[in-house]
């Protein structure tokens, strides 16, 4: 049987031009993975919706934003650089980008800290300075533990990467709906995700490096991250904009309504990123020249799986809200709306792997910058004009350069032996 399934395999190579086998293999527990994150943060979100106030769960979202846009001032990129690192054998790198991603550290402190000062003493929130004291202390260590799956996705140790990651996601969700039980105080909500995910990223770390083979290093790491570092600035923000408009124009209740309205779309968009870690490694291994002669038939027969998911859950949403989240119906519409960011995405998501698969700096400083500039400018105006509604919008703006300009420069994108220079500066 498996002889035949491998030889099925093999054969429809001929029209999807992938190797359907490594697909199949790895795919297989990258997917098996992601389906337990999504069924963690279903459990999560219904929780939430049948146990937590409206204004509970927006503030405990507004938090998790903000500590997202404020781990971008830090070495954000080192886990990009690893995976292409470990991709080419130097395996050291998990213990020497955990090393940097503490030093560089710094921003993500001073600013929790200044947040919290600010909200604790002027805003008078002691709920947000409470809890942004526990993100300055938490998060650093959260972005240097949590290495341990670029490694495991250079290694392509995918059944291992895929055992990890689920683990490491159920600590935190098992201790957020916990917590739920016995409090509706946003603040220990908070304390109980930050410091189960350090326990659980803690745990994996340790077991992931005692299977690192060498302790080689690639010298271009640091420069390589730094450049995506500076990069991943613009697309935090641009990512968490959207939770911190709503919240301070609409408020937590309207950013409960729009946290329960993206989520399903955006889990079903995980599902697509899983490319990322199956083609990386692989594209850093290959020529451009042999990337373009089988992409453009997979981006074809993907753009179609895509386009057929979201006809899907265009027609399933109103009944999943109806069963999961009873107390969220009014976001219904504005989840079916916000669907067609999915169609937008994958194309942006192949392309922005090439990119950084082949260390093309250059091109995603201008990709990241330009859509992050336009989302940083029409999510506002829109949210403040429109509501909910304004926020998707602006998002599908935004969604569509990007596809465009990225787009524009692969077809531009000629073979790998001239910029080497991309590395060193932008």
């Amino acid at each position: 049987m498996k002889d035949r399934i491998i030889a099925l395999l093999r054969w429809s190579e001929r029209y999807t031009q992938t190797d359907m086998v490594y697909l199949a293999k790895g795919g297989f527990w990258l997917l098996l993975g992601q389906i337990g994150s999504v069924l963690l943060g279903l459990a999560t979100a219904i929780a939430f919706g049948h146990f937590a106030s409206q204004d509970t769960y927006g503030n405990y979202k507004y938090v998790l934003s903000l500590a997202g846009l404020f781990g971008a001032f830090s070495l954000s990129g080192i886990g990009i650089a690893v995976t292409q690192a470990v991709a080419r054998g130097y395996e050291g790198s998990l213990a020497q980008g955990f090393r940097l991603s503490l030093r560089w550290s710094w921003g993500v402190v001073l600013l929790s800290a200044g947040a919290a000062t600010y909200y604790y003493f002027f805003a008078r929130n002691a709920f947000l300075g409470a809890s942004l004291l526990v993100v300055a202390f938490l998060l650093p260590l959260l972005n240097g533990l949590s290495l341990f799956s670029p490694f495991l996705v250079g290694k392509k140790a995918f059944v291992r990467d895929t055992a990890y990651n689920f683990l490491n996601a159920l600590f935190p969700v098992a201790a957020v709906i916990a917590s739920l039980f016995f409090t509706h105080r946003a603040v220990f909500i908070i304390l109980a995700y930050f410091a189960a995910n350090a326990a659980a990223d803690a745990l994996f770390y340790l077991l992931t490096l005692r299977q690192a083979k060498n302790a080689a290093t690639d010298p271009g790491t640091f420069s390589y991250s730094r450049h995506l570092s500076v990069m991943g600035i613009v697309n935090a923000l641009a990512d968490k904009v959207d939770s911190i408009a709503v919240f301070s124009l609409l408020g937590p209740a309207q950013l409960a309504v729009y946290a329960f309205a993206i989520a399903m779309p955006e889990q079903i968009k995980q599902l697509v990123k899983l490319v990322v870690p199956l083609s990386l490694p692989r594209f850093a291994g290959r020529s451009i020249t042999d990337i373009r002669a089988s992409l453009r038939s997979k981006l074809v027969y993907a753009g179609m799986a895509i386009f057929c998911a979201f006809l899907v859950y265009v027609i399933l949403a109103p009944l999943l809200f109806r069963v999961l989240f009873p107390r969220y119906i009014e976001a219904v519409p504005y989840s079916q709306f916000y669907a067609l960011t999915l169609i937008l995405s994958f194309a942006s998501i192949i392309l922005s792997t090439v990119f950084q698969a082949k260390k093309r700096v250059r091109e995603q400083y201008v990709i990241s910058l330009a859509t992050g500039a336009i989302l940083l400018v029409a999510l506002p105006v829109l949210t403040f004009y429109d509501g909910i509604g304004g926020a998707i919008w602006a998002q599908l703006i935004s969604r569509f350069f990007n596809a465009g300009i990225s787009l524009f420069y692969y077809r531009r994108f000629k073979e790998e032996s001239a910029p080497a220079r991309n590395v060193g500066s932008p």
